[in-house]
């Protein structure tokens, strides 16, 4: 059985997640864009990246994880009827990075299943 102590504690661990990673993962990219202007975006999906076998690895790695994410997180946000949020991950996913999307929207599912139990 979870406790309120227990739900709290993940919201707030979730929320630091969440913020640490939207802080990090821009931290890193805009100065990148600002240096190599705004068609320099495309490199964090098909830059040089996919030049080596590790970095291949890592695309097709993280593909498999935002798709596999977003067609569970898809079925639970209809299940909660949180819909709207589930689209906003899917632009935190694109815009900032799958890190950031994934504790975003975990954050928005314990605060649905909170408000759905009370």
């Amino acid at each position: 059985m979870t406790t309120d102590s227990d739900q709290k504690w993940r919201e707030r661990s979730l929320f630091v997640v969440f913020l640490s990673a939207l802080v990090t993962q821009n931290a890193i990219a805009i100065p990148y864009v600002r240096q190599n202007g705004p068609g320099s975006v495309k490199d964090f999906f098909v830059g040089d990246i996919l030049k080596t076998t590790p970095g291949r690895f890592a695309m097709v790695d993280l593909t498999f994880v935002v798709i596999g994410f977003h067609v569970w997180a898809l079925a639970e946000a209809r299940r909660l009827r949180i819909l709207p949020w589930w689209l906003a991950s899917v632009v935190l996913t694109f815009g900032v990075g799958i890190a950031t999307a994934i504790p975003f929207f975990f954050l928005v599912r314990e605060r649905a299943l909170r408000v759905a139990a009370s």
